[in-house]
């Protein structure tokens, strides 16, 4: 290689071209091993499916109405175009807008106990990026993360880059087959035993996704008893459901417990409360130490939220008290809960009585299989029975669910004992769940009363 007088590369020996053009010294991607274990997912592969045979679509927990006429009237204001409203299309301050800041503050205040101020308030982009952020700011390597499975497949990810080691302790069915989501319990000898000096963080989710579940003040009691024996152990509180709770029950708030406030980050959203799942306005509430060093963290992810969004959500949550919004909300919930309940009973399955949140589980380690082979989107078969459950229902029956060995850790995933369920979201109008009611009783699935390992049948 010669250079002229031009200051432009000569290309003058043979051999030089030839290394230079070898293939071995082509440019090969190579991803961030921290993410090899991330493929798809059960939600590509499930709304993927859904979309492809036009289902009634009861898999993915976003509701498929629009938010409230008066939330959006707010939004309406808050965009229209006013030389004083400049600043509010502008980026906001990183720990959140002031307005959002403020009426979280009074409205946890109260929920907490605590003297809440905007050091103690930090919003994200939904409560996957809380979640995130608070994984990047708590988690070292090497550190231990216990994890409460079935879960939500979120939190693995957030463990996985933060690069902290996951300890699952499994929700057990108290009796053979549940009937309400309290048979859904915690093993505190198996907790105590998973605790040791790299335990970090406990991420800890009530009302629960998937199983309904909402956790009594004793066994948070339990809990709390167990977090107090290890000094770097902090609870991560994941509440998006927290205003969804049925039949009278109470949310009981595990950073209301003595002591516990100081070891705990509160995660909550707008998305489940108005319908607006799309916006993504989470927050994350703990102590100024807690807060500042999830914070750090945010403002270089984000860095902010959408500010004029976050102004309508701080005016929506100011006015929905008045509006009764709140009892609106669960009333409209608790219909769709006892409709789908009282359909998926009516056609055959052992359905699950939620106490919180708007999914219900439903047992189908009974059923038999009418067919031999399920479609599929994915290069890779995964072979289990509330997989291949969910994948006859969207295809045969046009409704679809989600697997519940989906949230389970791969090793747990694979036993057959945690394939008993399926996920069904009622978060969808009551056309939705009308079609949905219909489509099931005309294929009724009480017949296929035996799973088909106990009659020697093959599945796939």
């Amino acid at each position: 290689v010669s250079t002229q007088s031009t200051g432009q590369t000569n290309l003058s020996n043979r051999s030089d071209c030839v290394m230079l053009l070898s293939p071995n010294n082509a440019f090969k991607f190579e991803e961030a091993q921290r993410i090899k274990p991330f493929g798809r997912t059960v939600w590509q592969e499930f709304s993927g499916l859904a979309a492809k045979f036009q289902t009634v679509n009861l898999g993915q927990g976003f509701p498929n109405w629009s938010p409230p006429e008066w939330v959006l009237d707010i939004a309406k204001d808050t965009f229209q175009y006013s030389p004083e409203k400049a600043l509010a299309h502008q980026y906001a301050i990183s720990t959140g807008h002031l307005r959002l800041s403020k009426i979280l503050a009074k409205k946890y205040s109260s929920l907490l106990s605590v003297d809440l101020n905007d050091q103690m308030i930090l919003t994200t982009v939904g409560s996957s990026e809380a979640l995130c952020a608070a994984m990047q700011g708590i988690v070292d390597p090497g550190d231990e993360v216990i994890v409460f499975e079935p879960a939500f497949d979120i939190y693995i990810g957030a463990i996985a880059m933060a690069g902290g080691t996951i300890r699952y302790i499994t929700l057990k069915a108290s009796k053979s087959q549940p009937t309400l989501a309290s048979d859904f319990v915690v093993d505190l000898d198996q907790l105590e035993k998973a605790m040791n000096e790299k335990t970090k963080v406990i991420i800890l989710n009530t009302p629960h996704n998937p199983t309904g579940k909402v956790f009594s003040k004793s066994e948070l009691e339990d809990i709390a008893r167990i977090v107090s024996k290890h000094p770097r152990c902090i609870v991560i509180l994941d509440e998006v459901y927290e205003h969804l709770t049925y039949d009278g029950l109470q949310h009981f708030r595990f950073a209301t417990l003595p002591g516990m406030f100081e070891r705990s980050v509160t995660i909550s959203s707008s998305g489940k409360l108005f319908s607006s799942t799309g916006w993504k306005i989470g927050w994350a509430i703990g102590t100024p130490e807690v807060i500042s060093a999830i914070a750090r963290c945010h403002q270089f992810i984000p860095f902010s939220v959408c500010t004029p969004l976050q102004e309508v959500i701080a005016v929506a949550l100011e006015q929905a008290e008045e509006k009764g919004h709140y009892r609106d909300f669960l009333s409209m919930y608790t219909k769709k809960r006892d409709f789908l309940f009282k359909a998926l009973k009516e056609c055959g399955l052992n359905p699950v009585l939620p106490q919180g949140s708007f999914f219900i589980l439903a047992d189908v380690s009974k059923l038999k299989l009418p067919v031999d082979k399920f479609e599929t989107l994915t290069n890779e078969y995964l072979d289990r029975f509330d997989w291949n459950v969910c994948r006859w229902l969207t295809t045969e029956i046009g409704v679809t669910a989600i697997p519940v060995s989906a949230f389970f850790g791969d090793e747990h995933g694979s036993h057959p004992e945690n394939q008993q369920f399926i996920r069904f979201a009622f978060c969808k109008t009551d056309e939705a769940l009308k079609v949905a009611q219909e489509r099931l009783i005309s294929k009724p699935v009480s017949y296929t009363h035996l799973r088909a390992h106990e009659t020697g049948r093959n599945l796939v």
